[in-house]
């Protein structure tokens, strides 16, 4: 591998940019060490078919140039308000974080604040609160977490807020030094939801918990490249040559594992980045990991574009025998030229077709991931795809829409008028077609599937591919067993 030299979008959360004035050097590969004390991430996205992720790296040597990143008086970190529209990356305000079966405010960061314009919906409270939101928003009630609105989920997700919910609102606030806490919380039913038939100005926030208090009420905010960025580090060159391994995963997994409050969920490998890596050969942290699952009879899933899992096929099949396994292998790109153009070092298509086959051979669930579709280069691949996984005994098929947030938008057009200058404007053309004429949209429902013409197509174009060939059916509405065990512990019966 020849190293490339470093490339990288301004990140916004430093307050100093480097310039090279000379001749920029070598993006060569550096390896870090995170020490983290948890290992298991948990998402509540309602555009991601999983809740708990294990990552036990960050940053991805296969370059490729996209992957996944993460909206009224805020309650701040000294006790008073300010409007969201004047909250910066840096203030301190305040969120929470479950345990157990409590909540608990906690002061956090803002690390990013932008604003959008979106169809705006008005929430009222029975205490005559009200709040004014985008129906993709979401505010935490006695169910979890819901949309305001229907129009931007599937039915496969919760229902949105209704008459018959109660928004999670502040009680009495108990100050300690570092943060506040209120077990239960206060508890405000919803009056009506109302479509105001107009577009809005709306403003957004990531903080550090993942949500905020919005005029009393507990509120959520909106996945690889955008996220290295927190560590001081770019969505460039950064992302692809400064990984950062965690080497204690394993053992992390398996106390999460020992804690009484687990139950077994199904864990997916990874959440942000391929846990098959290269990396992945010398350090084993993922095999650690899946033979912590197959010890604890744990249903994992896995989401891959390596042939590196061939050698965990072992693992695989024990873990598949005691509880239950599925892998994803992603192939977006057919063409061998397109797909070396936009992801440098991953195998080939062939290659992965491959490997689909030799895990189907060995009795797992296998399927393919075609994700993202880029119109205008891939999405006329999607029929050879899908028929040649189906022909080496992939059973399931997945779709998405190219997503380019945050940064990324600069790092794929960058790789893509580099390396495929004839398409490129092409390309962009069609992503903004889909997207509102933007290259993003962040809206739930929305951001995984796009919209418009080109997104319509490709959609219809996949969803007839899979009815042809009869994948799908019937796997979504599979129940999970519960085979979650505690090695040399007899299980035990629930408390009703």
């Amino acid at each position: 591998m020849i190293p490339r030299p470093i490339s990288n979008p301004p990140n916004p959360w430093l307050s100093t940019e480097v310039e090279y004035l000379d001749e920029i050097p070598p993006a060569e590969l550096e390896v870090y060490e995170d020490h983290t004390r948890e290992i298991l991430a948990h998402n509540d996205s309602p555009d991601v078919g999983f809740s708990w992720s294990v990552n036990p790296y960050r940053g991805c040597f296969h370059a490729c140039a996209y992957c996944l990143s993460g909206d009224t008086p805020i309650l701040m970190g000294d006790g008073t308000t300010l409007p969201l529209a004047d909250v910066r990356a840096g203030d301190v305000i305040y969120g929470t974080v479950a345990r157990g079966r409590y909540r608990r405010y906690v002061r956090t960061p803002v690390l990013a604040h932008w604003h959008t314009k979106k169809r705006a919906f008005r929430i009222t409270l029975q205490d005559g609160t009200t709040l004014i939101a985008s129906g993709d928003h979401r505010f935490l009630t006695e169910r979890g977490w819901k949309h305001v609105s229907g129009e931007v989920h599937g039915a496969r997700h919760l229902p949105p807020l209704s008459a018959a919910d109660s928004l999670m609102a502040t009680g009495n606030l108990a100050r300690s030094e570092t943060e506040a806490e209120y077990e239960s919380g206060a508890k405000l039913g919803v009056a009506r939801v109302e479509a105001l038939g107009i577009d809005l100005p709306m403003y957004d926030i990531t903080t550090g918990t993942g949500d905020f208090i919005a005029n009393g009420v507990i509120s959520h905010n909106c996945y690889a490249r955008p996220s290295h960025e927190y560590l001081g580090l770019g969505a460039g060159t950064d992302f692809e040559r400064k990984i950062t391994v965690k080497p204690q995963a394993p053992r992390l997994l398996r106390e999460a594992f020992e804690r009484p409050s687990w139950k077994g969920e199904l864990v997916v490998f990874s959440g942000v980045t391929d846990c098959y890596q290269p990396l992945e050969a010398s350090y084993r942290l993922t095999r650690g990991c899946l033979e912590v699952c197959a010890e604890y009879c744990n249903p994992a899933g896995i989401i891959t574009k390596s042939p590196l899992i061939e050698r965990d096929l072992d693992v695989l099949q024990q873990l598949q025998k005691n509880a239950r396994v599925s892998v994803s292998v992603s192939i977006p790109i057919w063409d061998r030229g397109h797909a070396h153009a936009i992801e440098p070092y991953v195998a080939t298509p062939l290659r992965r077709m491959k490997t689909i086959e030799r895990l189907a051979a060995a009795g797992l669930d296998v399927g393919v991931n075609v994700a993202p579709v880029i119109p205008g280069l891939s999405d006329a691949d999607i029929p050879r795809i899908l028929e040649a996984a189906y022909a080496a005994g992939a059973r399931r098929a997945g779709f998405v829409f190219l997503r380019l947030p945050g940064s990324v938008k600069q790092v794929f057009e960058q790789r893509l008028r580099e390396s495929l200058p004839l398409r490129a404007d092409r390309v962009l053309n069609r992503v903004r077609d889909a997207r509102g004429g933007k290259l993003y949209d962040s809206r739930w429902g929305v951001r995984g599937r796009g919209e418009g013409t080109y997104a319509e197509a490709a959609r219809a174009l996949f969803d007839a591919t899979v009815k042809r060939l009869h994948m799908n059916e019937g796997f979504q509405s599979a129940l999970e067993a519960d085979t979650f065990r505690r090695p040399g512990r007899a299980s035990q019966l629930p408390l009703l």
